[in-house]
């Protein structure tokens, strides 16, 4: 730590930092009024109030009756028996409790030993206990940064951690999360004293520095145990047994120890001469704290094991709680984590859990961090390296919740505060030591960013800490129903602030009679004037008139009648079966008091009486059902109808649910959907859920084209016109505000709004609700579709269909006119657009060639015939890239693309222009050469072409048909994947990218692509035979002194290239000699047949005989016209494996635009880029390397989507190389 002035100013404003912190996490501590919405938390407080730390001094009384006088604490031996201990879970009624024992265990403890068990008080004392381990873990941050940096980053690091949402939000639940991070944070301040224990502080009895001591033979075991960062290794392990008995997966922290010393080492020991005692003494201090671990463990997770192994039970439940956390259970909840990406969690935590200000500036500052640490500032190791290995493990789960991300919060926090400060500094090597300077203009710029954040990170948390300082979503919903939504029976009080509804409950399903009447006995809850009563449906049995009378009268004077009202209830013949609503007008105004009790008889002449309320349908039991029992109401206890009305939306899609859907929508009345828990998981699976992504798109009345949860999110009463008869009435939302600001966070990850914010929907039922409707529209989903996969199956499945955005987007892409015209002058003269073609592509290849020779120093020069095929993987890439993430692929997209490459190539030319001067002055020759090479190869392959210039053969027919079918669709799409020319609606599914290679000059050139294909193969030929030429000159290239030597009289480097081309595009197999040493038998052999079985010296005779005919007596040889370039290819004998023995003549000839022709080039490209890598022996620039790492893995990766199956075999060719 830095010497500082006044050290305790910082101290005293890192309290009142604190006490901000404990205000904006204990303040609204109470929120939810004690429903416990966050599940987690409802289960905990659950298990704590069945916990038990006392015991009965009477054996023969259960704990449960235990009088409070004969209760004492559990002895050690009662703590530690799994089998009968009151604090195990599994003894209390759990049987599967996966969550840490330590915080139940000591918060059952503490609330015993104040006297504060009861259920209704306890879970707002927990709740502030774990606010209090939060703000112990920002003490400790500061510990750690001010030792590590000062106090003046402790201080901003302590007031960012405060001011971090996530944890403000945590605070106000009852979890193991922050328990967690205290004891974590604890760890890592013992971790910090390992790394930072003074190394310079000397002995009274001698000038050796305690760091020597650590390089020194310990002279006893004394020694050892001594040593500080002996008992520092202890404390880290005991602080670490106490994160893993909070939650198990702490123990990830195990490697900061190991760290600690590691970075240690490079710090101040890495130069030093240390023997075999030095790492001996680290070895038993990491021993030390590794049994530390195991025993804190032991002591603070007693259920985790039964004596001396490991408890089954918790072994089972552990398990199943992983395969829960992987989606491999097929659960409702882990439905939202289907198809989230590994950058889910960093998205969620920068804009939301810090929020994007902080969010930003921390991410920064772990970057810069990671530069100074790869500029050798090791001392910054040991928490960035804690972080990034923490951040990369939980994103990469399946279930990246960010609040799986809190054990780093502090520490992002503080990396964004050691940014501030370390930001402005220069440093300079003087002498062996560093000088530290400040730059002034960089000072300011921090200032203003550290200050900026700082304000607007607070403004964030202030306005999310709101949420908790009114009612919560559901509360303040459940209360609206209360008022709004007819009841049984509900009175009508006129007070001061206005009209207020108080329901009444009724027994469901009781037969009022004159001779049975229901008496009802109410208590106001506001003081008033009854005006009104009303009956939410009533119905006789009968269907025939009948009067209804009310009596209301005092409890305390049951003689005196304070008014009475009657109505005749008349239903007709068209009337639900539950009746019709009724109202009652008072003959007397009656002054209500809600100090007094009052009595509502209810009678009828005739047919039984029968009263109900409204019907309101809940979503799913995974969910909260609405309204909640608020102000004294039970509302499904006789206020509303309790028929089963939950829809059950999780359950499978098929007619069933069809039918539940329309049978709970014809008798609900009014929807209630609570959370976002059901829409946001349902809508993003329509594969699994068709039905039910319609119902929620129909309900509300969401536009096709607009995504479902966008539509929810934004919903308002009257913003969208419903399609299944019911509207939207009522939303509630609780949104962060603070003054006129208010932030809509519905866009953070579900967890984050659906615990303690939720917005919640109310629909009513309208007239224009027509069941018959309903079901047709529910019955156009095709339900034989429905996928019933598992949440983490749904991260590999493909339905092969574009949707519909997308779709639109292809099909609006322009015309074929519009892309191809005939009447361009390309088109309409073959052989202008041939010579076009063809210059494009040696531009092209020359403005590569820089990148080319730069990526592939080991061949210096000969990496000019490789500057082709380099540009046109870059030019596709850059144009597939931009069209698979929304920008469009057109001609101006390529262009944008070409101008890239080509200003590339300019940029370093003009930084090396002396090498390529030099390249041009001394090895003029290759470069004619090369260029020779490749028009040559052209040309053999154009006369080809000429010769056979059709897409069809018409007899052996081929596969062009499917492959220019493939080319078209890919030139014809606007979008990636393109759209599949054989199953409308879908997208190819097959690996395309090789036509976008070939396809992108011609979607830039606008040449037919049926003019086009035949300037492709020509290209694709010269290509493989350049690159094999490349290959065979840059090989004899590292002998060339010795060749030059013995063969002085010509090129041995260019006969190599040529004959490495020739070879590899000319020559085909030696299937050759075996179809004419056939031919040669079939001449002779008896009707041309060569039977089974026929031995060796036949075979010789027939074929000699053969030869004779054919030469002498002028026979013909029984060899087809096409049977010379087939037959070579199908060497091996037809079998189950369907063996194909191509070779690049015959692909060629044959010419059908396949994956394995586009591939040869860049096949050829990484060989070629081996070869230079080896030739280089890594004697490389900085810039050289990143230029070939990035070259070759940008070709290595290219192979799967051109030709999956070339990939193992070239992947493994380049990390030999390598």
């Amino acid at each position: 730590m830095t010497n500082e002035k006044h050290p305790w100013l910082y101290d005293l404003l890192f309290v009142l930092i604190l006490l901000m912190a404990g205000y904006l996490r204990i303040a609204g501590y109470n929120w939810g009024e004690g429903y416990h919405q966050h599940p987690d938390e409802l289960f905990l407080t659950g298990v704590l109030d069945n916990l038990r730390a006392h015991a009965c001094e009477d054996p023969n009384l259960p704990v449960d009756a235990c009088p409070p006088e004969q209760r004492r604490w559990l002895t050690p031996a009662e703590y530690f028996d799994s089998a009968t201990s009151t604090l195990n879970p599994y003894n209390r009624g759990y049987g599967f409790f996966v969550y840490g024992d330590l915080p139940m265990t000591a918060m059952r403890v503490l609330m015993e030993a104040i006297g504060n068990d009861a259920i209704e008080s306890s879970k707002y004392f927990v709740r502030q206990m774990s606010a209090l381990a939060d703000l112990f873990a920002i003490f400790f941050l500061y510990l750690i940064v001010s030792r590590l940096y000062g106090r003046k980053v402790g201080v901003f690091a302590a007031a960012f951690s405060s001011l971090a949402v996530m944890q403000i939000q945590q605070s106000h639940f009852f979890t193991s999360d922050l328990f967690v991070n205290l004891f974590l944070f604890l760890a890592l301040v013992f971790a910090t004293g390992i790394l930072e224990w003074q190394k310079k502080k000397k002995n009274q009895d001698a000038e050796t520095s305690e760091e020597d001591q650590l390089a020194s033979p310990p002279t006893s075991a004394l020694q050892i145990f001594a040593h500080p960062l002996f008992w520092l290794s202890i404390a880290f392990g005991l602080a670490l047994g106490m994160a893993m008995a909070s939650k198990i997966n702490a123990a990830a922290m195990a490697i900061v120890l190991p760290l600690a010393f590691f970075v240690r080492w490079l710090v101040y020991d890495r130069n030093k001469k240390l023997d075999s005692t030095y790492w001996s003494q680290i070895l038993i201090f990491l021993v030390a704290g590794g049994i530390a671990t195991i025993i804190s463990f032991r002591i603070f997770q007693p259920y985790a094991f039964d004596g001396l192994l490991l408890n089954k039970q918790w072994i089972e439940g552990i398990s199943e709680q992983r395969t829960q956390a992987t989606g491999k259970a097929d659960l409702p909840w882990n439905l939202q984590w289907a198809r989230r990406t590994h950058l889910y969690s960093f998205e969620n935590l920068t804009l939301w859990g810090l929020g994007l200000p902080l969010g930003l500036l921390a991410w920064v500052g772990f970057l810069f961090m990671g530069w100074r640490i790869f500029k050798g500032e090791y001392r910054h190791l040991m928490l960035w390296g804690w972080t990034a290995f923490y951040f990369g493990w939980q994103s990469l789960q399946f279930n990246p919740t960010m609040r799986y991300q809190l054990p780093i919060y502090p520490l992002l926090a503080m990396m964004a505060a050691w940014f501030i400060f370390e930001f402005p500094k220069n440093r300079k090597q003087i002498d062996d030591k560093t000088q530290t300077t400040i730059n002034r203009p960089r000072a300011i710029i921090a200032a203003i960013i550290g200050s900026s954040v700082l304000v607007l990170t607070a403004v964030w948390a202030f306005a999310f800490q709101s949420i908790y300082l009114r009612d919560e979503t559901r509360m303040a919903a459940s209360r609206w129903m209360i008022q709004n939504i007819p009841g049984a029976v509900n009175l009508s009080i006129e007070t001061d602030s206005g009209l207020y509804n108080q329901p009444l409950a009724i027994q469901p399903g009781f037969p009022i009679t004159s001779d049975s009447p229901y008496l009802l006995q109410f208590v106001p809850q506001k003081n008033g004037t009854l005006t009104e009563v009303t009956f939410g449906f009533a119905h006789n049995e009968t269907g025939t008139p009948a009067p209804v009378n009310l009596t209301l009268v005092s409890v305390s004077q049951p003689d005196l009648v304070l008014a009475r009202a009657t109505t005749l209830l008349d239903t007709s013949p068209t009337a639900e079966a539950r009746g019709v609503p009724l109202t009652f007008t008072l003959d007397n105004i009656v002054p209500l008091s809600k100090d007094q009790s009052y009595s509502l008889k209810i009678e009828t002449l005739g047919a039984p009486l029968y009263i109900e309320g409204s019907s309101i349908s809940n979503e799913t039991d995974y969910d909260w059902g609405l309204p909640f029992r608020v102000d004294g109401y039970d509302p499904f206890g006789g206020i509303y109808s309790n028929d089963d009305l939950v829809l059950q939306v999780y359950w499978s899609d098929d007619s069933n649910k069809i039918n539940r859907f329309v049978d709970i929508l014809s008798k609900a009345d009014y929807i209630v959907i609570p959370t976002n828990h059901q829409y946001a998981q349902i809508t993003r699976l329509p594969e699994r859920y068709p039905l039910t992504t319609l119902y929620y798109r129909d309900l509300i009345g969401c536009p096709e084209g607009q995504e479902i949860i966008e539509c929810y999110r934004l919903a308002q009463p009257g913003m969208y016109e419903g399609k299944l008869g019911f509207e939207l009435a009522e939303v509630f939302e609780s949104y962060p505000t603070l003054g006129p600001l208010v932030i809509n966070d519905e866009r953070a990850e579900e967890a984050f709004t659906f615990y303690d914010h939720p917005k919640v929907l109310i629909f009513k039922k309208t007239d224009a609700f027509d069941a018959n409707q309903l079901r047709a529209i529910l019955s156009t989903v095709d339900l034989t579709k429905a996928v019933p996969l598992t949440p983490t199956e749904f991260n590999d499945f493909k339905t092969l269909m574009l949707p519909e955005t997308k779709l639109a987007s292809q099909r609006a892409g322009g015309t074929w006119t519009d892309l191809f015209n005939y009447d361009w002058l390309q088109n309409k003269y073959p052989y202008v657009g041939m010579l076009i073609w063809y210059l494009f592509v040696f531009l092209l290849g020359v403005s590569a060639y820089p990148i080319a020779r730069l990526a592939l120093p080991g061949l210096k020069q000969y990496a000019y015939p490789l500057g082709r095929i380099v540009g046109l993987v870059l030019l596709a890439w850059l144009a597939w890239m931009g069209g698979s993430v929304g920008v469009p692929y057109t001609r101006v997209s390529i262009g944008v693309a070409l101008g890239l490459i080509v200003v590339t190539g300019v940029g370093l030319w003009m930084r090396r222009k002396s090498e390529f001067k030099d390249d041009w002055t001394n090895h003029r020759k290759f470069f004619v050469i090369a260029e020779i090479v490749f028009l040559s190869f052209f040309i053999i392959d154009l006369l080809i072409r000429i010769g056979n210039p059709d897409l069809w053969h018409p007899a052996k027919g081929g596969e062009r048909p499917m492959d220019f079918s493939y080319f078209n669709a890919v030139l014809k799409s606007t979008s990636f994947p393109p759209y599949d020319p054989w199953f409308a609606g879908g997208y190819i599914n097959y690996y395309y990218y090789g036509f976008v290679l070939a396809g992108t000059p011609v979607k830039l050139l606008g040449i037919v692509p049926s003019i086009a294909y035949n300037f492709i193969l020509p290209t694709w030929f010269a290509l493989v035979a350049t690159g094999a030429f490349v290959i065979g000159f840059g090989a004899v290239e590292s002998y060339k002194a010795k060749i030059e030597e013995q063969f002085s009289k010509f090129n041995l480097q260019l006969v190599t290239g040529l004959a490495a081309s020739m070879l590899t595009v000319l020559l085909g197999n030696l299937g050759t000699i075996q179809l004419l040493f056939s031919g040669f038998q079939r001449a002779a052999a008896p009707d041309g047949v060569i039977p089974d079985g026929t031995g060796f010296f036949q075979h010789w005779s027939w074929a000699l005989q053969g030869i004779w005919k054919i030469l002498i007596d002028g026979a013909t040889l029984p060899i087809g016209r096409g049977d010379w370039y087939w037959f070579p290819s199908r060497v091996i004998p037809p079998g189950p494996g369907n063996e194909i023995t191509e070779f690049p003549l015959f692909t060629f000839i044959y010419s059908d635009l396949h994956a394995h022709m586009l591939v040869m080039p860049l096949l050829l490209f990484i060989i070629a880029w081996a070869l230079a890598f080896v030739l280089a022996r890594a004697n490389l620039t900085r810039g050289e390397w990143i230029a070939s790492l990035g070259i070759g893995a940008l070709f290595i990766g290219a192979l799967k989507p051109t030709n999956t199956w070339d990939l193992y075999t070239y992947y493994l060719l380049a990390a030999i190389t390598v």
